[in-house]
């Protein structure tokens, strides 16, 4: 009997259907444990004293082709955990074990030989996502730049993939105040995207990033039209949680309040984090929302919640580290 993805898949949805951080973690690392138990070769043979003297190439060679093919599964499903992992501990922002789990997936695809592979760069297309997330800007184009020489040259790679790469890419862009190659990454994503079928939320997370590319550029008008669009998206997408929907109506919320509409900002800041919170719990971006809607209620002369949110983001911020 061999370890059920489909069902570890299913089960994973349920778990972050519920938003639960504590048991989703348990249910992640169950999942590990119990698929490197199947990773035991199902056969006496390969371990015996005959052949305690063999390299592991040699006892590989040995192996009969229902053996190597069991251990290329079980290096799969080992491979579709740990990502999943990472990518976890990436939402709730504990990024030492996001990127140790990334770690040990790139460790596992280099023993099967597979760096030029699409898999490869999606798993650093994961961790360069992570690094920006921890600021570490130049470390994060760096990755991206590597993943887009595999994905150029590799046989395997898909639409979805070289959208995905360019629509990051330009987020590490966006963050080193390089707007003209942000814009221009966005674009070659939506060129990307518009070829993939079914992919709203990813279009709508698009939009929310090339609103905020123009609006810092100066172009009010553009970002907005951008930016109302990807949030009528969000609304009707994932029952109004689509992990993308909280950065979308705060960045909504900071238009509102440059704009001298405060009261719709301090109401559109509770609102994203409302969303955080539910969705990845009390991580970084939560701990961001929470002082942008105590400077909100500030300005508007509401000390008591001004007061609970600083309060609030200072706690969470030092929990973080």
């Amino acid at each position: 009997m061999a370890f059920d993805i489909n069902k570890f898949y299913a089960d994973l949805d349920e778990y972050y259907a519920r938003h639960d951080n504590a048991a989703t973690e348990q249910f992640l690392k169950d999942s590990l444990a119990m698929s490197e138990e199947y990773m035991i070769i199902p056969s006496s043979c390969g371990s015996c004293d005959d052949h305690c003297d063999r390299t592991g190439e040699e006892k590989y060679d040995q192996l009969s082709d229902h053996e190597k093919e069991w251990i290329i599964n079980c290096s799969d499903t080992r491979i579709a955990v740990l990502n999943e992992m990472a990518c976890f501990y990436r939402g709730l922002s504990k990024w030492d074990m996001c990127l140790t789990a990334f770690d040990a997936v790139k460790a596992e695809l280099e023993i099967r030989g597979m760096q030029n592979n699409s898999a490869y760069a999606v798993v650093i297309l994961n961790m360069a996502g992570a690094l920006r997330l921890m600021g570490k800007l130049d470390e994060a184009l760096a990755s991206f730049k590597e993943a887009e020489t595999i994905l150029l040259k590799a046989s395997n790679t898909s639409d979805y993939e070289m959208a995905g790469l360019y629509n990051n890419t330009g987020l590490v862009y966006q963050d080193m105040g390089d707007l003209a190659s942000a814009a221009e990454n966005f674009e070659k994503a939506l060129t990307y995207l518009e070829k993939v079928p079914d992919n709203d939320a990813e279009i709508a997370t698009n939009r929310a990033n090339l609103a905020v590319t123009y609006y810092n550029s100066g172009n009010r008008e553009r970002a907005i039209e951008y930016l109302n669009a990807a949030i009528s998206m969000f609304e009707n997408m994932d029952g109004g949680l689509n992990p993308h929907y909280a950065g979308a109506l705060n960045t909504k919320a900071v238009m509102l309040f440059n704009a001298g509409d405060v009261a719709g900002a301090a109401e559109t800041f509770e609102k994203a984090i409302e969303k955080t919170k539910l969705i990845f719990g009390e991580n970084k971006e939560y701990a961001v929302g929470c002082r942008n809607a105590s400077m909100a209620f500030e300005t508007l002369g509401n000390k008591e919640k001004a007061d609970f949110y600083k309060k609030t983001a200072n706690e969470i911020l030092a929990k973080l580290g």
